[in-house]
């Protein structure tokens, strides 16, 4: 669907074959700071630590993204206000594609990752990214639109928010040789921005589902990791997030115990 809706609408043809690229890198031209965990294909592997942390997962927050990003494209042009739509998917579609080498599962299912916490200090999955694109051609407006989409009105190293300095400070961790000023913020880049700003509800269902899964632990001897993990991968955290506010978590124990025949 990624492809099929999105992707194949990237007119431009080197930012289509560009996020193709990224989509099915096997191996990336620049060097990382860590030692990369894993080559995931792009439609199973794990979303962040902070949410879709379930297989497949990666790909979900991507797909949300873009459809988050086609609405507010769609209100910004009943202003009157034009949007790139080649920009604005391809910015997504490429952010978070470096996560397939950083993220695993261990034997107990616990999240692995091979980078610093947001913000990084030396190197994550963003900084690579910009390093990976300038490697490989990339001109210089998809790589701002690129490097903005995590750091646009975002609280910086040194406290406080500072609309580009989040930005700047990628574009210098990914040694791209451009920097970012507040004139360069486009229509694009902002709402590539929102739409990547999912945690208050995809966080907190990936929260609810762990603690759902150490009900559920308890019940049926199955790890706590391991269920977790499970329910996101099959029904999604949102999905059993939603279920739980609605019918409380002993009700969601029991259904989806149900369903996974526990």
């Amino acid at each position: 669907m990624l492809r099929e809706k999105y992707v194949k609408r990237i007119e431009r043809l080197e930012w289509r074959q560009m996020a193709l690229t990224f989509l099915s890198l096997a191996r990336p031209l620049t060097h990382y700071a860590y030692t990369p965990l894993a080559q995931w294909d792009f439609s199973v592997a794990p979303g962040s630590g902070a949410h879709h942390t379930h297989f497949g997962g990666l790909a979900l927050h991507t797909l949300q993204n873009l459809e988050y990003a086609e609405a507010w494209a769609d209100v910004y042009g009943q202003r009157g206000i034009a949007v790139n739509r080649d920009l604005l998917y391809a910015t997504i579609v490429i952010h978070d594609t470096m996560k397939r080498f950083l993220y695993r599962f261990d034997a107990d299912f616990n999240f692995e990752k091979a980078e610093d916490p947001f913000i990084a200090k030396r190197e994550d999955h963003h900084s690579w990214v910009l390093r990976e694109l300038k490697a490989r051609g990339c001109d210089p407006e998809l790589l701002l639109s690129v490097a903005a989409i995590h750091g646009i009105d975002d609280v910086t190293l040194a406290g406080g928010v500072q609309p580009v300095s989040v930005v700047n400070h990628y574009l210098a961790l990914g040694n791209t040789g451009l920097s970012y000023t507040i004139d360069d913020v486009r229509p694009e880049h902002v709402i590539a921005f929102l739409s990547d700003s999912d945690w208050h509800w995809s966080g907190q269902a990936q929260r609810k589902t762990g603690l759902l899964a150490e009900r559920m632990a308890s019940e049926t001897g199955m790890a706590p990791n391991m269920i977790k993990v499970y329910l996101g991968s099959r029904f999604t955290y949102e999905l059993v997030g939603d279920y739980i506010e609605k019918h409380g978590y002993a009700a969601a124990a029991e259904h989806f115990g149900r369903l996974i025949g526990a």
